[in-house]
């Protein structure tokens, strides 16, 4: 059933936001305004108490009136954001009148007054300039107004990018998900995907398991709607919560009682950008144009209706058309293989070099394909006997030491009676080579991704009069877009990003305001979002079963999963489909608020109320059309690692009956294969908050800011009951559990007495409980979350403010991806993973039929072989899946101490000290592992079997769990000089120094953590691999601005000019964002194991530089960074005795240099070795001019540059994912390719570009 939207469910929402206005009437929304507040005294600066202060929105000319306290004070909380007018007057006094004062996102503006006796007629108008200090609350953050949100360079017009400009922000590397392509960031050591985002108070987060449009959030209005948005990053205020980590929290713009817009168009264009790094001076096509408009103003409807100062409308749209070659890259048949008929492969070994030898010690040369029909036991193992042509002058069954060569025995050409049709047909699908000398990389192309986005907001603003304003804001983002894969169509060979895709997303915000009187106010709002994505294969409708036409057998057919399964042949790139695919993610949000505030004396009482339920379905079968491997493990030297890129003809040849001397019967076929059905998991949980927030002004000098907020997040249930939980220490006793709810799921469930899966369970003593008492989450959750914050502000002079607070913040949202997904667990999700037993004998299906002659696997025998009822399945090797039964919240604990200092009216320096001490983070260590140091052999060589060492031997090993046991620990230094706009000049730079220490891994982007190495061995688990956060940068720096020349008519040079010199030297302006930041950490794996069921790190060498001097490898283009002699590993552990859990001791011999090490030294040590990775040094910088039409109508043209230097910042060695592929060997020590990386961090957008654009504004 297709997932209800927005607009589907907006009738049912209504009817609740009904029933609030009755009962609380409805308000506007609290978190998307700021607070305004001073003193009112005399010239003698005696307080006057009494005083009439109002307040007028200059813009749509909203007022509020209030008296000062007994203390002269007076404050309005809270106040939407924008331009406001304050006018003070008491009786016996003149009236004084503050204009242009400004109320930012959060911002608690202080605006005094001093009175003059006088006539209250009599008005003294006083021009605000924008507070350069922060006196009245201790929170840390960056407010981005609309001027640097619409002017700054923005690549892709994201305004969350601008986040990154804040003191304790770092961009983080490109990671697997792509969210760092779309503005993702770290702030203050918390992980990205903790972040928080609002738009217009309400919930903006993207609930999709694993952000398959690659964005955290669920609506992005184009920059020209958005009035501004405030980071913060530490210490806010008790009435957010949700979130352990930063808070982005944007405001769409609103009408006025003016008519105003925009309408711009930003293009484009390959021609004017440089080459990637790694293109080698190639550029593929680009045409880009983003174009759109925004209009707001009053309602009015001619002779009927007349809006001003109570109905206003804002609205815009955006388009967003791209067309942009995409370079790939890899290996198809070679023509003459083509040509041949498939009989002719003797290009596998003139395409390579080398040779190898087989157990009789006879030299083969790389390339040379064996008949699997030959094999039979020889020497010291099994060898097999090429293919010779009628030219041959060998020997058939050439002895022990005998040399084939090409030429004298016409190797690699096969009888086409040995080749199967269907394969001949499906290797016909790959299309001709580009480079026709080449055996391997020899098919470049550049197809087109192609993406055809368009959005709009509409917000509607209503003044009812001084008691009641209300607003309502609807967004949509529809984007369709194709990532094009190596070939496309039926033969594909796409990965899991690459292919058709589809995001559509809808969120409305509703709010009422209600003032019972200027110091009694409530707030309500209710909030909906909708995030509908998929991505799919490009033949995923095409149910004319296509496998069927090439004659493999029962590959399911249905919506969404047309097309070929996926065949990976080694030596030539993936035919068919890719795993995961389809994938079809839904998620919804509803978010329901209440806050109430009330002014007393000193005190600014705020309390409320949140409630969200958030719903995410996700369909994405790992192997919905299987994945069948041919990695030429029967057509290579048996036993020798299969380097010849045989697969091809592992693929060609029909499994036969033993000839030539063979002993092994149809051998061959596919070596693995890759099985899964197809199930939806339909998810939800829910949220409650709760909080009491005290703004007390102790004195005209110092602000207390105290509060106290509760969080409950509950449990993930699957609305259907379609999941199950494996819990290894189970209520009551400890004892290892598989929970189920009870249902007809229950009885789904193989009793076969060998392999059932209940007699697997009771053989490894997990209890079965089919049982709802454990709720639908399946666990329990921590009720107990009690949040306090405290801060302080303090004005020690007019020009001169100490902050600090301390807060406890929960996170209970933080996307973990589809796994460990509880709906993934048996009989709801199953896979099957067949492998073939060994390099010589094929795999055998017991029992069936549609198979080969002996129930061998084939090219055809598909899913024939593998009914898709979980009543059959094999229960042995299967994963049980575990989330902790009693979930502790993940929870952080900020503080800050913040000095700032007021230079000029405009300009402004502050330095602070910022910690964060997170604990019970979330982590997937991996359930059933080794819970000892096995060596890799026992003293008779033999290799130890780690299956056999685990607590439950019959199911998976390393199955995925979630679990709270993760700590961090951040502390830095931040620095922060900003000139507010003045003179024509605005700038924002900080300096953070930091470090950011923890053992939780990031969940959905752990690249540069490579893992646990042994999370359940007594003595080390998790915390030994506590080092470096994967987002830790030691240094970052970050200056941006803007400054108008000051040429032209008026200004301080050529100020007389008038008409075209004017035209000509005046309206010039330059804006620029520079970012220069550390690298980020990684680890280097062990290049060879040391342990058997555990990893290992490598060490830096004492004294070695692991780094250095970048510089291109002439052979492959690719760029070196790191010092291979710098770089050691432990020896491996081998057995003294038979028993594999007896005394162990380092094999000397392996690996060559190694260092021999027992204990946990074998694992690297108990801390990682850690290297920082490439940094990243980009400026952005754009010129402007601006053309003034008429008084109110002008146009700006643009030129931006983005890396205008063209400076490359390099991935980390070893990175991939997201499309990117790591470098082979490029944390193999002992590979030549060690240290080399082959991309670059901004991926499409690394090298210099430039982009036009053309803006009219009125």
């Amino acid at each position: 059933m297709k997932p209800k939207t927005v607009l589907g469910i907006l009738p049912a929402w209504l009817v609740l936001v009904g029933g609030m206005v009755l009962s609380a009437g409805l308000l506007h929304a609290q978190v998307d305004t700021g607070s305004i507040t001073g003193t009112v005294k005399d010239a003698s600066g005696a307080v006057v108490s009494g005083a009439k202060v109002t307040l007028t929105n200059e813009g749509t000319g909203a007022a509020l009136t209030t008296t000062t306290t007994s203390d002269g004070v007076y404050k309005f909380s809270p106040v939407r954001i924008g331009n406001y007018k304050i006018d003070a007057t008491a009786q016996g006094f003149q009236t004084v009148s503050q204009t242009h004062v400004i109320v930012n996102v959060s911002a608690n503006v202080l605006v005094d007054f001093t009175l003059k006796p006088g006539s209250a007629t009599e008005t003294i108008e006083v021009t605000a300039a924008p507070p350069a200090l922060q006196t009245q609350d201790a929170s840390v953050g960056q407010v981005v107004d609309s001027r640097n949100v619409n002017n700054l360079p923005l690549n892709g017009r994201n305004f969350t990018f601008l986040a990154q400009l804040a003191a304790g922000v770092n961009s983080p590397q490109a990671d697997t998900r792509g969210n760092a392509a779309t503005g993702a960031f770290a702030a203050n050591g918390n992980r990205p995907a903790q972040n928080n985002y609002m738009l217009d108070g309400v919930d903006n987060n993207s609930d999709t398991v694993d952000f398959l449009n690659g964005t955290n959030f669920v609506v992005l209005p184009p920059v020209d709607a958005i009035q501004e948005f405030k980071v913060q990053t530490s210490d806010f205020s008790a009435e957010f919560g949700r979130s352990g980590a930063a808070v982005l929290n944007a405001t769409v713009k609103s009408g006025t009682n003016q008519f105003r817009g925009s309408v711009w168009e930003f293009f484009r264009n390959d021609k004017l950008d440089a080459a990637d790094y790694f293109e080698r001076g190639k550029k593929g096509e680009l045409r880009q144009n983003q174009y759109g408009f925004t209009i707001g103003g009053p309602v009015i409807i001619p002779h009927v209706f007349d809006g001003h100062n109570k109905i206003f409308f804002f609205g815009d749209y955006e388009g967003f058309r791209r067309r942009q070659g995409i370079p790939h890259a890899g290996t198809v048949p070679t023509l003459a293989e083509r040509n041949s008929g498939y009989t002719d492969f003797k290009d596998l070994i003139t395409g390579q070099s080398g040779t190898q030898t087989d157990a009789l010690g006879r030299t083969i040369p790389i390339g040379t394909i064996l008949d699997p029909a030959t094999t039979q036991p020889g020497g010291t193992g099994f060898v097999r006997e090429p293919f010779m042509g009628p030219a041959s002058t060998c020997p058939v069954n050439a002895p022990a030491g005998f040399t084939y060569t090409l030429a004298g025995c016409d190797l690699n050409v096969i009888p086409a009676g040995r080749l199967d049709p269907n394969a001949i047909a499906l290797l016909n699908l790959y299309p001709s080579p580009t480079n026709t000398s080449a055996l391997l990389g020899n098919y470049n192309v550049s197809p087109k991704d192609k993406e055809d986005k368009q959005s709009f907001d509409t917000r509607l603003d209503v003044n009812f009069g001084q008691k009641d304003q209300a607003f309502y804001r609807f967004s949509l983002v529809d984007d369709p877009h194709l990532i094009p894969a190596i070939f496309g169509g039926i033969a594909d060979g796409g990965g899991f990003q690459e292919g058709p895709q589809t995001a559509l997303a809808e969120a409305s915000a509703l709010a009422w305001t209600h003032v019972f009187s200027p110091t009694v106010i409530n707030v309500a709002r209710v909030g909906l979002n909708y995030l509908h994505t998929t991505r799919v294969s490009p033949a995923a409708n095409d149910l004319s079963n296509l496998p069927g036409k090439y004659g493999v057998q029962a590959i399911p057919q249905q919506h969404e999963n047309g097309g070929l399964p996926a065949f990976g042949i080694n030596g030539l790139a993936t035919l068919g489909g890719n795993a995961f695919l389809p994938s079809d993610e839904v998620s919804s949000t509803i978010q329901v608020n209440d806050d109430f505030t009330k002014i007393y004396g000193k005190h600014t009482f705020k309390m409320g109320f949140e409630y969200q339920h958030v719903k995410f379905s996700t369909l994405q079968p790992p192997w919905s059309r299987g994945q069948f491997n041919f990695d030429g493990t029967y057509t290579d030297v048996a036993g020798g690692g299969h380097p010849g890129s045989t697969g091809r003809a592992q693929f060609l040849l029909t499994p036969t009956a033993a000839t030539n001397g063979g002993t092994v019967d149809y051998a061959g076929g596919p070596n693995s294969i890759f099985v899964s059905n197809i199930s939806l998991t339909d998810n939800g949980k829910n949220y409650y908050g709760t909080y009491i927030n005290d703004d007390w002004k102790v004195s005209p000098k110092l602000t207390l800011n105290l509060g106290l907020r509760w969080d409950f997040f509950g449990l993930v249930y699957e609305h259907r009951g379609n999941q199950a939980n494996f819990v290894p220490s189970g209520p009551p006793t400890g004892s290892p559990m598989y929970i189920i709810p009870q249902g007809p799921n229950a009885n789904n469930l193989s009793t076969d007495p060998t392999t059932g899966f209940t007699t697997l369970l009771a053989k490894d003593g997990i209890a079965l409980a089919v049982t709802n008492k454990y709720g639908k989450g399946l666990g329990t959750s921590q009720k107990a979350n009690f949040a306090p914050r405290v801060g302080f502000a303090y004005q020690v002079t007019p020009k001169f403010v100490a902050r600090g607070g301390f807060g406890l913040f929960y996170n209970g949202f933080e996307n973990r991806g589809f796994s460990p997904n509880l709906g993934e667990n048996y009989p709801f999700q199953f896979n099957f993973s067949f492998f073939s037993p060994n390099d010589i004998d094929p795999y055998v299906y017991n029992g069936c039929t549609t198979a080969g002659p002996i129930g061998n696997a084939t090219l055809e025998t598909g899913f024939s072989c593998t009914p898709l009822d979980p009543l059959l399945v094999n229960a042995n090797g299967l994963g049980l899946r575990g989330i902790q039964f009693k979930y502790v919240t993940p929870y952080s604990m900020s503080g800050n101490f913040t000095l700032q200092y007021q230079l000029t009216p405009s300009l402004s320096v502050q330095t602070g000290y910022v910690t964060s001490l997170a604990r019970h983070l979330e982590v997937f260590p991996g359930s059933n592992q080794v819970t000892q140091l096995l060596p890799n052999q026992d003293n008779t060589g033999a290799g130890i079997d780690r299956q056999k060492h685990v607590q439950f031997q019959d199911f998976g090993y390393g199955s995925s769990d979630a679990t709270t046991d993760g700590n961090s620990y951040y502390h830095g230094l931040q620095v922060k000089v900003e000139k507010q706009f003045a003179a024509g000049l605005n700038f924002l730079g900080t300096y953070t120094w930091s470090k950011v220490r923890s053992d939780a891994l990031d969940l959905l982007n752990g690249f540069s953590g490579n893992g646990y190495r042994a999370p359940q061995v007594p003595g080390f688990g998790i915390h030994h691999d506590y080092g470096l956060a994967n987002f830790d940068v030691r240094n970052v720096v970050h200056f941006s601005g803007g400054y108008a020349l000051p040429l032209g008519k008026g200004k301080r040079f050529m100020g007389n000019a008038n008409g075209f010199a004017d035209a000509a030297v005046g309206g010039w302006s330059l804006q620029w964002i520079a970012t220069l930041q550390g690298g980020q950490p990684f680890k280097i794996d062990c290049p060879s194991g040391t342990t058997s069921g555990t990893d290992c790190l490598a060490f830096v060498i004492p004294g070695k530089n692991p780094k250095i001097s970048r510089h291109v490898d002439p052979t492959n283009g690719y760029v070196a960074v790191l010092n291979p002699a710098a770089f050691a590993q432990p020896c491996q552990l081998k057995a003294t005795t038979a028993d594999p859990t007896g005394p162990s001791a380092p094999i000397p011999d392996s690996p060559s240099g190694c260092i021999p090490l027992t204990g946990l030294g074998a694992l690297g040590g108990s801390q990682p070795s850690q290297i920082e990775g490439p940094g990243y040094h980009r400026l952005d910088f754009s010129v402007f001019k601006n053309f003034q039409l008429s008084e109110r109508v002008r146009m700006e043209f643009r030129s931006e540059f983005f890396n205008i230097v063209n400076h490359p910042n390099f991935n980390a060695p070893g990175f991939g994912g997201n499309g990117v592929v790591a470098v082979s060997g490029s944390t193999n020590f002992y590979d030549s390719t060690f240290g080399e990386t082959g991309s670059t961090r901004d991926g499409a957008y690394s090298s210099r570009e430039v982009q036009f654009a053309l803006k009219l504004y009125f």
